[in-house]
């Protein structure tokens, strides 16, 4: 209840002004005086309607304190700091005005333009808190040090950088300011290593723009600019590292939908795929119910052939054990002119897939996870029929001989029970359709 967002809401419903009495002719009288559209209002109240209105007006007082306390601590270096103490401005979609927000009310502009999530929600809170950097990673408590962020409220984090992100053209621009996107864009790694590594090399003067303090998860991660296109280089173990890239060459040779990944020393980087699109997280769509069932149902009122992508990736979830694939690693692309939702989002996100939590793998169809997707193919007619319409291509022993030589990782585990793991999870999955 204390964050800025609650308080300025609580704020402006309650009434402003003061209430006095007046004294005539031995009678005394009771008024509410305010000011309303920049004109001074006096209006006569009962002696019970004094009294309540006393008590608002006090806690709007004390509330108005709070807030005051809240922004005197905020980093007096930021740019924003004194345009947007009460998020008084414009969710942006490139230079596009997509909604307003003003006194604690948010006003879609363009609904075609808008963020699925504030269309979802019609929150600027939650759409701000989506597009900071996660607080749990110990290299941003670095990356708040030495760019002197002492605030904790993470919507106030993100407008450090005007929330804008890498993976769209979104942001917030604070009222009267005369910043165009080109502004806010990024252009400057120079808080790479400090993301990635840990490495503090550098103590800007003043706060920079930067993509890592809107970049979420849980991981290590940072944002390079490489001969102007931008990766996202993140940590992990070797089995990680292998089960990632496993997944994404795997797609490449079934020529589906993926980022791309490649092995930088220790680190592995994907290209980033949203360059001239925006890339919306699935969680802007559905909100937190990530059921399968929900998500189809969902994208199948948007496109039929979205949907059907997604059961696909299902599929392979499955099938090289991704149990991690929630509603924040996966999504659709839309259109940055038209805001039309144009596909699934390339497959990314599975460094928890395959070997990475799991070396003993079973060739059992009671294996949890494939069991249980095993009882949504025969339970729900809806997925079944769904799953018989989608394109499942073919996987051989060749084609995964090759994916394992392209990664070129020593492993600790035997790539024959890969393959055989492999294989035999999708047939098994493919005759549960066919039944």
């Amino acid at each position: 209840m204390d964050s800025l967002f609650e308080l300025i809401k609580i704020k402006n419903s309650l009434p402003q002004g003061n209430v006095y009495k007046k004294g005539i002719k031995g009678h005394f009288y009771f008024y509410h005086q305010y000011r309303e559209n920049g004109k001074n209002i006096i209006r006569q109240v009962s002696l019970e309607e004094a009294g309540s209105l006393a008590l608002s007006i006090n806690e709007r007082k004390k509330i108005e304190k709070q807030i005051k306390d809240i922004l005197n601590t905020r980093n007096k270096n930021l740019i924003l700091s004194n345009s947007a103490k009460e998020y008084t401005g414009y969710v942006m979609s490139g230079d596009t005005v997509v909604a307003e927000f003003s006194k604690g009310s948010l006003i879609w502009k363009d609904d075609k333009l808008c963020p699925l999530e504030i269309k979802r929600t019609n929150s600027l809170l939650n759409f701000l808190k989506s597009r900071s950097i996660d607080s749990g990673r110990t290299n941003s408590r670095l990356l708040k040090k030495i760019l002197n962020i002492q605030v904790k409220d993470d919507t106030l984090i993100a407008l450090c950088s005007y929330a804008a992100s890498i993976s769209d053209n979104y942001w917030f621009k604070p009222k009267h300011s005369k910043l165009k996107y080109k502004d806010v864009s990024f252009s400057s790694d120079i808080l790479f290593d400090t993301a990635l590594k840990g490495v503090i090399s550098i103590y800007p003067k003043k706060i920079v723009l930067s993509p890592e303090l809107t970049t979420n998860g849980s991981y290590e991660k940072g944002w390079k600019n490489e001969k102007g296109k931008w990766w996202l280089y993140k940590v992990g173990r070797s089995e990680e590292i292998y089960s990632e890239m496993f997944y994404s060459r795997l797609f490449e040779e079934l020529k589906l939908p993926t980022a791309h990944y490649e092995i930088e020393d220790a680190y592995i980087k994907t290209l980033n795929f949203s360059e001239n699109y925006n890339f919306e997280p699935m969680i802007y769509l559905v909100g937190e119910n990530d059921s399968i069932e929900n998500i189809y149902n969902e994208l199948n009122k948007i496109k039929h052939q979205i949907a059907l992508d997604y059961l696909r990736l299902c599929v392979f979830d499955v099938v090289l054990n991704n149990v991690d694939r929630h509603s924040e690693n996966c999504g659709v692309m839309r259109d940055r002119q038209t805001g039309e939702i144009l596909s699934l989002a390339p497959n990314f996100d599975n460094n928890l897939s395959l070997i990475s939590r799991n070396k003993e793998l079973s060739l059992e169809k009671s294996e949890g996870f494939l069991q249980y997707f095993l009882k949504l193919i025969s339970s729900n007619p809806v997925v079944k029929e769904a799953l018989k319409e989608t394109e499942l291509p073919d996987v051989t022993e060749e084609m995964l001989d090759r994916v394992n030589s392209q990664i070129n990782m020593q492993i600790d585990v035997n790539f024959d029970l890969i393959k055989k793991y492999v294989l035999f999870r999708y047939k098994t999955i493919l005759e549960e359709i066919k039944k």
